[in-house]
């Protein structure tokens, strides 16, 4: 069985998945970690804090990845600088993850495209914080450009 993080309900990262800043964070913010890497639901008294935990977090691991990875193409270990980076390094895990999610095998718009992009959207690690602060959004309101808890609003976390 696997562990899985929640905000509101949401899963915010992979199953069996917590990163360093997230879990520094959230023990902060009152989480009791087990031995086996859960936690009861807690309330996030603090969204912008687990925001930067949780951004950082995606930050460094897209970084990693991309970074260093196997080309299974070349079938061999490949070292990207951080400077060699591009957008499509962290969008897409083929050239054409975007045009398969808008168009069939015949190039014809498909149907159901909004399905395809909400599934990307939920797969592609950079829209994490995207996807917390969805989960978040009605909970909360920009106050001089940080996340604050709106006034009898609550915004749960669980790991289980």
């Amino acid at each position: 069985m696997s562990n899985r993080f929640y905000v509101n309900e949401v899963q915010i990262f992979g199953n069996n998945e917590m990163f360093g800043y997230t879990y520094e964070e959230l023990e902060k913010q009152g989480a009791e970690w087990t031995k086996d890497g859960t936690f009861r639901e807690i309330n996030i008294t603090d969204p912008q804090a687990l925001m930067d935990a949780v951004t950082k977090d995606t930050a460094d691991y897209l970084k990693e990845v991309n970074c260093d990875y196997f080309d299974y193409e070349k079938h061999k270990d490949v070292h990207k600088d951080f400077e060699e980076l591009k957008d499509s390094d962290i969008l897409t895990t083929d050239k054409r993850s975007l045009i398969n999610c808008l168009y069939d095998e015949d190039g014809q718009a498909r149907d159901n495209a909004w399905l395809h992009l909400t599934w990307y959207v939920d797969e592609r690690r950079v829209f994490t914080p995207f996807n917390l602060y969805q989960a978040i959004k009605n909970s909360v309101e920009v106050v001089k450009g940080k996340l604050t808890l709106k006034e009898g609003c609550i915004i749960t976390a669980k790991m289980y």
